[in-house]
């Protein structure tokens, strides 16, 4: 008796918004909760004086992200900025929110 487990799809079958998710909203009932938990790190009680620097990370084009993928990149930046300017010295906030489910 062979039992295989399926991975997720690769990312390129949900890149591009092009139809509803579902045919029909009786096939998705409840919305699960997101995988991505913390939205801000860093000094969040930071002033705008404190830090006198602002970062934005935008998308040149209209695409799909999951919810996996926006905390792996959250974990990777906290990561990199915490090893090399330290934990007190920035504040990350990630601003979108996954609603596809």
């Amino acid at each position: 008796t062979y039992s295989f487990i399926m991975g997720r799809r690769p990312a390129r079958c949900y890149r591009y918004c092009k139809d509803k998710p579902y045919i029909k909203s009786r096939y998705c009932r409840g919305v699960p909760d997101a995988k991505i938990a913390i939205f801000d790190v860093g000094r969040k009680e930071a002033g705008v004086d404190d830090l006198p620097l602002c970062v934005h990370m935008l998308s040149g084009e209209k695409e799909q992200l999951s919810s996996e993928a926006l905390e792996a990149a959250r974990i990777n930046c906290n990561k990199y900025i915490t090893k090399t300017a330290g934990k007190d010295t920035f504040h990350m906030r990630v601003r979108v929110h996954p609603f596809h489910v």
